[in-house]
């Protein structure tokens, strides 16, 4: 059996590492984005590395496409896992932080602000509703020729990309973080795999990549739009830095491709509303270097720090729960074939 290559798996680490850095610059999480003087090095900064950043849910969706093209059917086990480890995930972290961490009083609207965060991130069901639609979707990628799936990436470019950047949001007004969105992505992450093979280089991804990204920190200083999935130049970025880690050859690793497996996880923990607070703001402190010249520093640290807490939180999960996750799951027979 040949092993898998650990490029793509490493580009999973480093998508999730982004996501924690836009955590930690949310104005409502980490805060940074919130509090910084504008002009000052921190303002500037931040907005750079958002920018670099904003790229790394796009790209997810492009390995999806990439790596599932091909297939005829999806077991609908795989969604419902990843709703019950959410809801798991956002009732216990959740609990935990208004119980123990950061005791409040525990009222209706506390209730319901937890029952929100256990069973809605925005994420996970717009991902599910792709997953579901995979098989459909890959029977017109596989029953269309190239010339007419070029002309389907260029109409949906053109409406959905270009026109609501540079116009109106007439033709996709939720910024990207809907099912259009990650329905084209996945098309170009398949038209990728099935047309683009040999043709990578390194060098110009990644400066498509950084160009992308420096175009979107002008625009973001102005623009309310430069960070949203949708504008044109993070798509193109998105691409970019795809591209980038797939012209890299990084044979079978072993620890990368172990890392890589709690991506899922580690997105839940620090998405957590209730515990990320807890997270940036009481355990690292971000709050204190919003406008302080050690922020890129405490960034490094609480990137970093955050990444290892949620991988030993999962680790745990699945040492204790793990068997009977996957005996709820494997319950369910159901498979959708198109």
């Amino acid at each position: 059996m040949r092993e898998r290559k650990s490029n793509i798996e490493l580009l999973r680490i480093v998508l999730i590492l982004m996501i924690i850095i836009l955590h930690y610059f949310n104005a409502d999480m980490g805060g940074v984005l919130g509090h910084t003087i504008p002009g000052s090095i921190n303002y500037y900064s931040s907005h750079l590395l958002e920018s670099m950043s904003i790229v790394a849910v796009n790209v997810f969706v492009l390995i999806t496409g990439y790596f599932s093209y091909k297939k005829e059917q999806v077991k609908v086990s795989k969604a419902i896992n990843l709703v019950v480890i959410m809801i798991f995930w956002g009732l216990l972290l959740s609990l935990l932080t208004v119980l123990i961490l950061q005791p409040r009083r525990i009222d209706v609207g506390v209730i319901e602000d937890i029952i929100k965060s256990a069973t809605n991130q925005w994420f996970v069901v717009i991902y599910s509703i792709l997953y579901l639609l995979i098989p459909f979707l890959n029977k017109v990628i596989n029953n269309i020729n190239k010339n007419s799936y070029k002309w389907l990436l260029g109409i949906g470019l053109f409406f959905f990309y270009i026109w609501p950047s540079f116009y109106t949001k007439v033709t996709l007004n939720d910024g990207g973080y809907g099912i259009v969105n990650f329905v084209y992505l996945y098309l170009i992450g398949a038209y990728i795999r099935k047309y683009h093979q040999n043709d990578k280089s390194i060098i110009k991804s990644l400066l498509v990549y950084l160009l992308c990204a420096l175009i979107v920190t002008v625009f973001s200083f102005k623009f309310g739009r430069a960070w949203d999935y949708c504008f044109v130049f993070n798509l193109v970025g998105s691409i970019a830095l795809f591209e980038l880690f797939r012209s890299i050859n990084i044979k079978h690793s072993k620890l990368i491709n172990q890392l890589a497996t709690y991506t899922f996880a580690v997105y839940l923990i620090d998405v957590n509303e209730f515990f990320n607070k807890f997270l940036y703001r009481t355990l690292f402190h971000s709050n204190h270097y919003w406008n302080s010249n050690g922020m890129i520093l405490n960034l490094i640290i609480s990137v970093i720090g955050i990444y290892i807490i949620c991988i030993i939180l999962e680790f745990l999960r699945r040492l204790i729960f793990g068997r009977f996750f996957d005996w709820f799951v494997n319950k369910i027979k159901l498979e959708i074939r198109a």
